[in-house]
């Protein structure tokens, strides 16, 4: 256990709908919220009452325009912390991915981005001993985190998936992590479900059609 995190509460958020991809010309960390997005941060900022004692968002806009409605109902300010931004490349840093570690990437550029999201955690622990505070990150970081917290209390069973809208409170204690996953929740696909989607389509034999099998047809 961490002594820092101990007694801490975290609410991490994913950042709402933001404007895709196809079409942004301009910096990946510049694209901001979509109109949907811009309203669920709206009704995060509307549900989320607990008293809370600061808030920390990656530096991306989408991150920051999540959060900025809840840091006005409590009159905070946002801490960024590049250590809950997504990386240009999940393969990162350069100097951990290329050459003699090539092979191991995927492995060390998520231990990296692991380090970095725990370095984050650890810095709110000190910040605000035994406190309540809001971290609001991406969709490819908050699993790293999630995961890897659990790893420190020796556990495996991910929690629910939150959609955007949604959020995880983790509570740290001596000898026991709680996560409680709020919003709207995604249904994974069960293992049988994933085996039906490679089946391939069956088309109905029209020879075979009960309607033309006469009277009695099951």
């Amino acid at each position: 256990m961490i002594t820092a995190l101990d007694a801490l509460t975290v609410d991490l958020v994913p950042h709402t709908q933001s404007v895709t991809r196809e079409g942004w010309t301009g910096k990946d960390s510049a694209r901001p919220l979509s109109p949907q997005g811009l309203s669920q941060a709206g009704s995060l900022a509307a549900v989320m009452r607990d008293s809370i004692d600061a808030i920390y968002s990656s530096p991306a806009k989408r991150c920051v325009q999540t959060v900025e409605p809840l840091a006005r109902s409590f009159g905070l300010s946002i801490a960024t912390a590049p250590g809950l931004a997504t990386p240009d490349g999940i393969y990162q840093p350069q100097e951990w991915t290329e050459g003699f570690f090539s092979p191991f990437q995927r492995e060390l550029g998520g231990a990296w981005m692991a380090g970095a999201a725990l370095a984050v955690l650890i810095t709110m622990g000190n910040a605000h001993p035994g406190g309540h505070v809001v971290a609001c990150s991406h969709g490819d970081v908050i699993p790293v985190l999630v995961a890897q917290a659990l790893a420190l209390y020796g556990r495996s069973s991910p929690p629910p998936v939150v959609d955007r809208g949604g959020w995880h409170r983790m509570r740290f204690g001596t000898d026991a992590l709680t996560i409680e996953s709020h919003g709207p929740v995604v249904s994974l696909p069960t293992r049988a479900d994933s085996i039906r989607a490679r089946l391939p389509a069956v088309q109905a034999d029209p020879r075979l059609d009960p309607a033309e099998d006469g009277p009695g047809s099951p």
